[in-house]
Parts: C-alpha cells; structure tokens; sequence
C-alpha cells in the first residue's frame, strides 16, 4: 500500500506525492488513511513544512468514483466521513504550513484537497475545478468552506456552479493560487520556497497557523487576545530568546524549537 503515496525527505520538509499517475492520482480511501498516518508522523519527526503533490503532470482528478460502483448512499457518507474528512481535516490542522503543489489537475475532491493546504504553488499548466455540478453533486471536501474565504463568495459559487477549469493565471488573479512557477524544474522552485519557511522560528511556524486559522472563525478582538497568548509564550522560550539576541548581535538567528 505504501507506494500509492510517496514520503520523501529533504532535510526539514517533508513531501508526500499521491502516486496513482494511472488515474490521474484520483483519492480512494486507501490513498487518503495513508496521507492521514503520514501527516500524523510529521508532527514529531522534526518536519518543518509539508508539501503536497501528485505524480505524472496531475495533482489530483478527484475521487475514484470506481469505488462508489455498487455502494448505497449510506456508504459513500461513511466513506465521506470516516476516511476523507478526517485526512482533510489533518491537513488544515496540522502544525506546519502545508503547500499544495499543483503540476497540473487539481480537480473535484482534489481541488478542495489544494484548498486545504496553506498555500498553493502552481504550475503553469495546472489548474482546478470545482467539477461536482457535472455528475450533479454538491462539493464534498469543505469546498463549501474553504473557497469562498480564498477567492470570495460570488467567484466560488460560480465555480461551484459552473463546474469549468480555472487556469493556472486566472487562480493567482483570484487568489486561489500563491504563486504561478513554469513547468520546468516545478518541484525544484516549490522546494526551495518550502525549505526557506522550514527554516523560520518553529515556535512562530507554528503558533501562527493556528492563530491565523482559528481567527477565520471569531471577532477581531478575540483574535487580537490569541495573538497576544501566542506571543507571551514565544517570549518566554529558548528561541523567542534567540531571536531578540540575533538580532541585536546582526547575525542569522539557529532556531532550536526550544
């Protein structure tokens, strides 16, 4: 089961490539408890940042709908429930920055997947597409949720509707892409941008994620008041110490995590 998605190392990033090229690295539930269990390691095996990607020029087409072939209703929520939204869920909340790196489709369940990442390297080919409406069906990965906090309701309900291809430079007009990168030597750039943030402050890293995250869903003055939680317990660690003497001393400050 291990080769249906790929964990790689380069020093504090960690890469997971869905490897299904066959179907255009379309999810199963066995695909996504895998990314699970991968995600879960990352949390204390020194990963700084996380990279999503797929292999053989796809991102993602989305669910394989093979599975569904003979599953009633009640078995495709449970499948819904029980093995996508949980790893979906991982990804939003794990305690590193998470990149989507989207060579190509990103489609369905897979687009929602890319809007779950924290950001999203784009290749010049790549694209998205919220394709639920042309199998007459709503999304299901927190598309709901997560587009129209990137690109804004009236574009995400047109995407929804509409069901079209969003194409690499329209997604950076929108907002749904950080930055557009040309095919050639793709996961090269996506790599140096994620070993760059895997070198920040781990205390910073990851205290604001989930400040950021969790101000999403509460009043500006709540989130001010977690943001001052967040600081205090910077300062008082080893490397909110550092930081301070780094810069005084005008050298690059060696972050510990302590």
């Amino acid at each position: 089961m291990s080769d249906i998605l790929l964990v790689d190392r380069h020093e504090a990033v960690t890469v997971l490539t869905i490897n299904r090229p066959e179907v255009r690295n379309a999810l199963d539930a066995a695909v996504v408890d895998r990314m699970q269990e991968a995600l879960a390691a990352c949390e204390t095996d020194g990963t700084r940042c996380i990279v999503i990607t797929g292999a053989g020029g796809a991102f993602s087409s989305g669910a394989d709908l093979r599975q569904a072939v003979g599953s009633t209703p009640d078995d495709v929520y449970r499948i819904l429930t029980d093995h996508y939204a949980p790893t979906l869920k991982a990804i939003r909340s794990a305690s590193w920055p998470v990149i989507a790196a989207v060579d190509g489709y990103a489609a369905g369940i897979g687009c929602d997947m890319a809007c779950a990442c924290d950001m999203r390297l784009v290749s010049a080919r790549g694209k998205f597409a919220e394709l639920f409406i042309r199998i007459g069906l709503v999304p299901d990965g927190g598309g709901t949720y997560l587009l129209p906090r990137l690109v804004g309701l009236g574009r995400a309900m047109e995407m929804m509707f509409s069901g079209r291809d969003v194409e690499a430079e329209e997604a950076l007009r929108i907002g749904l892409a950080n930055q557009v990168l040309p095919v050639e030597d793709f996961m090269g750039r996506v790599l140096n941008f994620a070993d760059e943030i895997s070198r920040k402050s781990p205390h910073a890293l990851r205290r604001g994620k989930a400040a950021m995250l969790a101000a999403l869903d509460s009043s500006y003055s709540d989130a001010m008041a977690r943001e001052a939680g967040h600081q205090r317990e910077i300062l008082m660690s080893e490397d909110g110490t550092e930081g301070f003497l780094a810069f005084i001393e005008k050298r690059p400050p060696v972050w510990s995590g302590r």
